[in-house]
């Protein structure tokens, strides 16, 4: 039986004098080529800070002399720990000429998770900011933002550091089921290949104004940077704040005239049915996920396209591709909107099978596990050798020494060629666009005393606009409380990691085999989590506005005046929505980061009043 599989369209060339990058060509070669051609060309911002190719170029070769200074070489990690900047650019752009790896961490991220992953990882230097550098305090430094002459004297001109294709690029990190996170090693050919693909898939020209949006530590920061500085395209940098914010983060997009941007589906969720002028620069937002859960109006003033992916194969697929055939908000039929959007076909040279357990061949129109064939494929799990083997495995399908890497995504291929995707293989989920294995954090809540026994699953949210929430279910004896025990995960997982509520169950309901039936686990215990102290009704209108608008955002009834919305299972996503509804109701703004300081309907009512 042949393969099920999806068509691969041709690279083609964006509406441009130009031609897009042709896939092999490491990406900092393309930097240096961009500095000779057009030096004076905006290259990036970040607020007021400007950078131009020539500076941009410059800046980057005397920082990769210093790194060779320091004894970095082939395939050294190098940490870089920076909001999005300038500096991080420039840091990003001299790892890959140094010839070492960048380690991309979050500084929103815990210290004991980037204590862990630098652990893990033994970045030869930390690339910082001097308000960071306390964060990783053990590791050499070097700071980009205070005076440094030995990188100021070294000379800016280009480096002839040999670089090959096979070489690592970067290291970022995901959810993990050993109950550590993995450490996904990217190669420069995978890099050189999204640049490529996306060049013509998005049609980049030198014109365009990208949005640099995604977390520092996101593989999606490829992405967003190195295809539009390789056309000579200009990237700006969102301030850290302003991505909680829907409506901030509009008008930014707006004031900076934006012509293309990525978003998490969440996030794309909210900013599309936002209000936006018919004259906006932006012409193109791409959701990244695997499940977009509604179409976005054709009447917007842009296209809404979807893409999907993952850290170990880069790009797999774009609704984008081919140009021509693309499906967009723009593009949909009445007979498309009728389903959910597809994630698209395959990027070009990629091929996708649609496999069963034994890698064979699933019927036209049958479900199977997403196996992907790309020159974008990561080496592998650094250190993790057998959950490597698990997931890149020999390609029965293509040429001797290939790998298919099986994603342990399930899809389906519709008769026009679109994949849909219809969930995992194994427990790991997505939240907020992310995927997480449960493992990992119930290893972290095994770690607290008196804790016998703990699983984490996913639930829906009460509404159709409520995203999935992460719960844990723990038997403890003694049963400390709910809310420390999320604490103590927020101090040492990403947000995205730290379930919205905790319920304590005397035992795990277990099927008969002995495995915990997570279909049997109760619902989850919302109200405790959520109640600070006595439940106490609303005392006046505005605490009723605020108390019924929590609960039309979260799906909940009779929240009382000292109910705590996170504690609800809200998050900065659904404090987005919930800003939204309290601006309808007040007719005026209600910056978010207000309702994290102030999360129950009586404290918020209260600064609002003053």
């Amino acid at each position: 039986m042949t393969t099920t599989q999806l068509p691969r369209p041709a690279l083609a060339a964006p509406e441009s004098a130009e031609p897009p990058a042709d896939g092999t060509t490491l990406v900092h070669r393309l930097i240096e080529a961009r500095a000779k051609r057009t030096p004076h060309a905006l290259a990036a911002t970040a607020g007021r800070e400007r950078l131009t190719y020539r500076d941009l170029n410059a800046r980057a070769n005397r920082l990769a002399r210093t790194l060779r200074a320091a004894g970095v070489r082939t395939e050294q990690p190098v940490a870089l720990l920076m909001e999005r900047s300038l500096e991080m650019l420039v840091g990003f752009l001299a790892v890959l000429k140094s010839g070492g790896a960048a380690v991309l961490l979050d500084p929103g991220h815990p210290d004991q998770r980037l204590r862990t992953v630098a652990a893990a990882t033994r970045p030869r230097l930390l690339l910082t900011l001097e308000y960071l550098r306390r964060r990783l305090p053990e590791l050499p430094a070097v700071l980009l933002d205070t005076d440094r002459p030995e990188i100021d004297r070294q000379a800016p001109d280009d480096l002839n550091v040999p670089v090959h294709l096979d070489n690592l690029a970067y290291l970022v990190h995901t959810s993990g089921s050993t109950g550590e996170p993995k450490r996904v090693g990217v190669l420069h050919r995978s890099v050189a290949h999204s640049v490529a693909t996306h060049q013509a898939g998005h049609r980049i020209t030198a014109d365009d104004r990208a949005a640099w949006i995604s977390p520092p530590g996101s593989s999606a920061v490829v992405g967003e940077i190195w295809p539009y500085l390789a056309a000579g395209a200009s990237v700006h940098a969102a301030p850290a704040g302003i991505v909680a914010d829907v409506e901030d983060l509009r008008d930014w997009l707006l004031r900076y005239a934006v012509t293309k941007a990525f978003l998490p589906m969440p996030l794309a969720e909210l900013m599309v049915n936002l209000d936006w002028p018919t004259d906006s620069d932006l012409r193109l937002v791409t959701i990244g996920s695997d499940t977009v859960r509604r179409w976005a109006s054709a009447a917007l003033p842009f296209e809404v396209a979807v893409s999907c992916g993952s850290a170990e194969a880069n790009g797999v697929t774009s609704s984008l591709v081919p140009w021509d055939g693309r499906l967009t908000n723009r593009t949909a039929t009445a007979a498309d909107r009728a389903g959910l959007p597809p994630v698209g076909r395959p990027w070009p040279d990629v091929r996708l099978h649609l496999l069963d357990a034994a890698l064979r061949a699933v019927p036209a129109g049958a479900i199977g596990e997403i196996c992907v064939d790309s020159p974008e494929l990561a080496r592998g799990y650094l250190g993790a050798a057998g959950l490597t083997a698990d997931r890149f495995v020999p390609n029965p399908y293509g040429r001797p020494g290939t790998r298919l890497y099986r994603t342990g995504d399930l899809g389906r291929m519709r008769p026009d060629g679109h994949l849909e995707h219809h969930g995992r293989t194994d427990r790991d989920i997505k939240i907020r666009g992310f995927r997480v294995s449960p493992a990992e954090i119930e290893a972290e809540l095994l770690k607290l005393p008196g804790i016998r026994d703990a699983a984490v699953v996913a639930v829906e949210g009460g509404t159709e606009d409520t995203d999935r929430r992460l719960v844990g279910y723990v038997v403890a004896d003694p049963r400390p409380d709910a809310a420390r025990i999320v604490a103590y995960l927020a101090e040492r997982l990403p947000a995205y990691l730290v379930p919205a509520a905790v319920t304590f169950l005397d035992r795990m309901p277990l099927t008969p085999n002995g495995k915990v039936d997570r279909a049997s686990l109760p619902s989850p215990d919302w109200v405790s989590m959520a109640r600070c102290g006595e439940h106490r009704e609303p005392r006046d209108a505005l605490e009723a506005g605020i108390a019924d608008a929590f609960g039309e955002v979260l799906g909940r009834t009779g929240v009382g005046a000292e109910d705590n919305f996170f504690h609800l299972g809200g998050d900065s996503l659904t404090g987005a929505r919930l800003a939204q509804r309290l601006r309808a109701l007040l007719g005026k703004r209600v910056p978010l980061r207000v309702i994290f300081q102030n999360p129950t309907p009586a404290t918020l009512a209260g600064r609002l009043r003053a």
